[in-house]
C-alpha cells in the first residue's frame, strides 16, 4: 500500500512539473522580445503614427483664398493623397521646416492633415492659413476668423516615390527643379555625373526649389540626384536624360524612410 502511494505520488509530481513547464513556455513566447518585435511592427504597420513626429504645439490658423500672382512663394504642389490640404505657414517657421512638410492641426475634437505649400510673409511660427475648404472643414465655421489650435509636424504619408520636376527656364547649362512627394521636408539636393562626385544644389525661397549652374560640360547626359531630408533620410536616384525639357519629371525610384 505503501509503495502504490509513493507511485502515485511520483505520478502527481511528474504531471504537476509538466504543466509547470507547459505555463514557462507559454509565458515565455509572449514575453519573448522576437514576438514582441513582431507584434510591434504589426501594430506599427496598421498605423497613421509610423516616422517621425513631432509633440503637439499651440498656434493658430486663418484662412485666405488662392493667390492669382506670384508675390509669396507658391510650392507648386502636385495632386496630394486624398485627406490632405494646401497651408500657407508663418515665414518665421524657417529655415526649420521647409515647404513640402506636412502637419497635422487639431482644434477640439477634429484634426485635418496639411503641407506647406506657400509662406506667410509676416506670420509668426505658429500660423497656418489654410484654404477656406481646410478652415472650415476643421472649424465649421468660416465666421471665425482667426482661431486657437494645436499643431505637429508629421511626415506626408504616402506610398508614392519621390519625384524631380524641372523647373522652367532650365537649358543644358543652368538647372532648375523641384522635388515632389517627400515623406518629409527636403534639406539637401546633390547632382554627379559619374555617381562620385556630387555638387549641391542651391535652395531657393525656403527651399521651393533648387538650382545649379552646370560644373561640368552640359546637362545632357545622365544624372545621378541624391536627396537628404530634414532628419537625415537619403534617396539617390538617376536622371536618364539626353537634355533639359521644361516640365519633365523624373521618378527617383523611392521615398525617405519613416
Amino acid at each position: 500500500m505503501k509503495n502504490n502511494k509513493k507511485i502515485l505520488t511520483l505520478i502527481l509530481s511528474v504531471l504537476l512539473m509538466g504543466a509547470s513547464c507547459d505555463d514557462k513556455e507559454t509565458s515565455d513566447d509572449v514575453n519573448n522580445p522576437e514576438n514582441q518585435t513582431e507584434q510591434n511592427n504589426s501594430d506599427n504597420n496598421s498605423s497613421t503614427e509610423n516616422g517621425k513626429v513631432t509633440e503637439w504645439k499651440d498656434g493658430y490658423i486663418t484662412f485666405y483664398g488662392q493667390p492669382d500672382n506670384n508675390d509669396s512663394y507658391p510650392y507648386p504642389l502636385p495632386e496630394m493623397e486624398k485627406g490632405y490640404y494646401n497651408v500657407a505657414v508663418g515665414v518665421y517657421f524657417f529655415p526649420d521646416y521647409i515647404l513640402g512638410s506636412a502637419y497635422e492641426i487639431k482644434y477640439n475634437d477634429k484634426t485635418i492633415r496639411v503641407v506647406g505649400k506657400d509662406i506667410c510673409p509676416d506670420g509668426d511660427n505658429s500660423w497656418f492659413d489654410n484654404t477656406p475648404e481646410g478652415f472650415e472643414y476643421l472649424t465649421g465655421n468660416k465666421g471665425l476668423g482667426k482661431v486657437n489650435v494645436k499643431w505637429r509636424e508629421t511626415p506626408y504619408y504616402t506610398d508614392k516615390n519621390l519625384v524631380l520636376k524641372i523647373k522652367s527656364g532650365s537649358n543644358n547649362w543652368f538647372l532648375g527643379a523641384f522635388i515632389f512627394n517627400g515623406r518629409y521636408g527636403v534639406k539637401k539636393v546633390e547632382l554627379s555625373k559619374d555617381g562620385k562626385k556630387f555638387y549641391e544644389m542651391k535652395p531657393y525661397k525656403y527651399n521651393a526649389f533648387w538650382e545649379l549652374q552646370c560644373p561640368f560640360d552640359q546637362y545632357n547626359c545622365n544624372l545621378t540626384v541624391k536627396v537628404t531630408d530634414r532628419y537625415g533620410h537619403v534617396v539617390t536616384g538617376v536622371m536618364k536624360m539626353s537634355g533639359v525639357e521644361d516640365g519633365k519629371t523624373y521618378d527617383l525610384g523611392k521615398n525617405f524612410d519613416y
